[in-house]
């Protein structure tokens, strides 16, 4: 079967495909459909582009391995996820008492030099949480992913999700107020202000 064949069925079809027959087209397809949100979510929980790299390879190499042990219980992205944040705890742990550098981004990347800088504010600014904050905020707030997703996703109790999402948007608005050049606990910015 052709790839342009396989791009139509869903992750869990073709998860099936490559277990039962071996071939790795459908495992080619189906990690090529989810490299970015893999690399994205990876670069946003560690903070760095090599690390993230590394992070998406791992988790390539999982799926490749442990294909067979996808149950179905589940959607195969929220698998994926739990692998991904796997995987970045991982080579979090590896690299604990290692600093981790802030990479330069050239201005005008993505955007205008203002949408640029905001941009740098805010993953700066994530990269000032807790890696148990920072996880829940990214799936939630960027990938709009459910609590019932996350809690799946990070193996944690729902309620935990909820509050380490909430003690996370406190502290990152806490960092991003500093960012503004506002003292902590001196209210919102001149922008939200009405």
């Amino acid at each position: 079967m052709s790839h342009h064949d396989l791009e139509d069925q869903s992750d869990e079809s073709l998860v099936t495909a490559f277990v039962e027959t071996g071939d790795q087209a459908p495992l080619e397809v189906l990690l090529a459909r989810h490299e970015s949100r893999i690399f994205s979510l990876a670069y946003r929980i560690l903070g760095n582009r090599a690390d993230a790299l590394d992070a998406t390879q791992d988790v390539f190499l999982t799926v490749f391995r442990r294909a067979s042990s996808f149950r179905h219980q589940s959607a195969f992205t929220t698998w994926l996820y739990r692998l991904t944040t796997n995987a970045c705890h991982d080579i979090g742990r590896r690299k604990a008492r290692t600093p981790v550098p802030v990479e330069n981004v050239p201005a005008g990347l993505g955007g205008s030099e203002g949408e640029s800088d905001t941009r740098l504010t805010v993953e700066q600014a994530l990269r000032g949480l807790s890696e148990e904050q920072r996880v829940p905020v990214v799936m939630r707030d960027l990938y709009g992913m459910s609590y019932e997703e996350i809690s799946a996703a990070t193996g944690t109790p729902t309620g935990t999700v909820k509050s380490r999402i909430a003690r996370g948007r406190m502290r990152l608005a806490e960092l991003l107020g500093a960012a503004e050049g506002r003292e902590p606990g001196a209210g919102p910015s001149r922008l939200t202000e009405t």
